[in-house]
């Protein structure tokens, strides 16, 4: 028998064994996003940002994103691209699709009551996050062809509480861009929408029609969040709208940080692009799961 194979081994030996055997790799309490540090930008987030970028530097610009469904025109119903994750619509379907921002009377409720709770929850006394300010306001729009210009529209809008002009009160307000986004697998689609809204001097003579606005606006991370129920004259255009949109506050401070990133400099260009994206994104996966009528 050989002695070699049966002989204990030393306990010093044993317990390096056991020691290297009980041994895991290092793993740090936060790993870095990939092996080259940095975090891809999303595709979607990246197509938008790009978007915004050609107009945001423009005065009095508008960049607002508004939550609804992209209709096919031939069948009347949500389109069906057999996408199976977000994407852009692109240049050759454009025409075949329209974007319909009004939501039933239920979503809209749905929404209010989800968007109440987060000021409630933000106004508690040991909050830490950045608090959602929330305001109710009631308007009237007036609209007018300036020296009977058929082509031309104004916007007068006063508070129907005091009936004087709200800030910027009066604009002619250009439709400049927009970019259709269809999320087959929420309940919700959206539009990117760029604007111009140019001051404008009061106009003259009659109203060519108006609308009465009962908003709620809720203020977070920079964009604002306007839920708003908008009804017609009573005896010209007496269906009642909801929409749910969402703006950039400031879109000059956005181009401010466009340029910074073109010149290399650190920027928040990005991470704003990405927080109003996100927003509009969480918002349509939130919501319910009803027909609209289209």
């Amino acid at each position: 028998m050989d002695n070699t194979e049966s002989r204990k081994r030393p306990a010093s030996e044993m317990n390096d064994k056991d020691e290297n055997s009980n041994k895991r790799p290092h793993i740090p309490e936060r790993r870095e996003t990939t092996i080259f540090g940095i975090k891809p930008v999303d595709d979607i987030v990246q197509y938008v940002a790009d978007f915004i970028a050609t107009h945001c530097d423009q005065e009095n610009v508008e960049i607002e994103g508004k939550l609804g469904l992209l209709i096919d025109k031939q069948t009347r119903r949500r389109i069906n691209m057999n996408a199976v994750t977000e994407t852009v619509i692109g240049g050759g379907l454009e025409g075949r699709v329209r974007f319909e921002s009004n939501m039933p009377l239920a979503q809209h409720k749905h929404f209010n009551e989800m968007l109440n709770a987060l000021v409630t929850k933000s106004n508690a006394r040991g909050y830490r996050g950045e608090r959602i300010h929330y305001k109710h306001t009631y308007e009237t729009d007036r609209f007018y062809h300036p020296s009977n210009n058929a082509r031309t529209k104004w916007r007068v809008t006063t508070n129907q509480q005091t009936g004087q002009l709200v800030e910027n009160g009066i604009i002619e307000k250009i439709r400049v861009a927009d970019l259709n986004i269809h999320a087959p697998t929420q309940p919700l689609d959206y539009r990117i929408s760029i604007n111009l809204e140019i001051p404008r001097p009061k106009p003259t003579g009659n109203p060519i029609f108006e609308r009465n606005k009962d908003r709620v606006s809720y203020k977070h991370g920079g964009i604002h969040f306007d839920l708003t129920q908008v009804k017609g004259a009573a005896d010209k255009d007496p269906d009642v709208r909801h929409e749910l949109e969402l703006e950039i506050m400031d879109p000059a401070q956005l181009a401010r940080e466009r340029s910074k990133m073109a010149r290399g400099e650190p920027s928040h260009y990005l991470d704003t692009i990405e927080s109003f994206v996100n927003n509009i994104r969480i918002l349509s996966r939130k919501a319910l799961k009803i027909p609209y009528n289209t």
